[in-house]
């Protein structure tokens, strides 16, 4: 099937349903922001997230909240 043909069967479906929590289902999935990026500890990001976590970080950046390549190679080696 292709995916005109099935956009359209899905729409016929769609219309002709009266099951309230079918259609919260899929306004829920279609709603859904899509995953763009994961944090260094492995939490999925949103777009919106992930704009939010660059921001925070050139604010630590501009705050000097950072530290330079040759201090994290003198860190790494205490590890």
């Amino acid at each position: 099937m292709n995916f005109e043909i099935t956009k359209i069967d899905l729409a016929k479906k769609l219309f002709n349903t009266n099951n309230e929590s079918v259609l919260k289902q899929i306004q829920d999935i279609l709603e859904k922001e899509e995953i763009v990026a994961y944090s260094i500890n492995g939490k999925p990001l949103t777009r919106t997230e992930y704009i939010k976590e660059i921001k925070a970080a050139e604010k630590d950046i501009e705050n000097g909240n950072y530290i330079s390549h040759s201090q994290l190679l003198e860190n790494i080696k205490t590890w």
